[in-house]
Formats: structure tokens, sequence, C-alpha cells
């Protein structure tokens, strides 16, 4: 496996983890980590594929940089709804208003979706056995 990609894989592990932590005491914190969690994952496999990428966030606009038909394009699709998270909860609105925290039971399932998205990541560029 490629070493900056393997790279980005033990970052999104990290970040899983902390999110795991961060979910009781703060949602908002824990959203933020598995969006980044879900990025790290689509750097890797970007970074795997050779298909370079700028700075955004967005996971959509990651997964549609990959080829129609490519096997991780919709896989990664599935994760869009994460990509506000990268803001959405860190900043207070125009307003100044706070955003509610997500619910926790969401970030329970994303969080179980994002290890298991990891798996598969490094198991695909692990290649055949």
């Amino acid at each position: 496996m490629d070493r900056r990609a393997a790279s980005f894989l033990i970052l999104a592990e990290e970040e899983a983890g902390a999110a795991e932590r961060l979910i009781d005491a703060f949602p908002r914190q824990a959203a933020y980590q598995l969006q980044q969690a879900a990025e790290k994952v689509a750097r890797a496999i970007l970074a795997h594929e050779g298909v370079p990428f700028g700075t955004s966030h967005n996971l959509g606009q990651m997964a549609a940089a990959l080829p129609e038909g490519h096997p991780w394009r919709a896989d990664l699709m599935r994760f869009d709804h994460l990509s506000p998270a990268a803001t959405r909860y860190r900043y207070p609105a125009p307003g100044g208003r706070i955003p509610p925290p997500p619910a926790q039971e969401a970030l329970y399932e994303d969080l179980a979706d994002v290890r298991a998205l990891i798996g598969r990541a490094r198991t695909w560029m692990a290649g055949p056995a």
C-alpha cells in the first residue's frame, strides 16, 4: 500500500477514536471528527488511485473526483451528509446562534459506518492476499 494512503488511514482511525470518546460529552466535536475520519478515507483512496484533489472538505466532491463506475465512488458519496460537519458545528451562525448538536444515535451509527469504511479501504488497498 502507498505510504501516503496508509498514513491517511491511520489518521482516519485516530479521528474515529476521538469521535467515539466525544459523542456523549461533546457531540458537535464528535461530528467534526467523524467528518474528518471519512475525509481521510476518501483522501487515502484518491491517493491510492493517483487522483489529485485540492483542499476542499466536501466528501461528495471527493467521490465525484473518481471516475464514473469506480468501485469506491458510490461508497464515498454515502458519507457526503457528513461534509457540513467540517464547519457547521464549529462556528456560530452569522447571527450568533450556535447550531443544535447532532443526535447521539446518528453519531454512533455514523461511527460504525466510518469504521467499516476504514476496514474495507484497508483491505482493498492491501490488494489480493
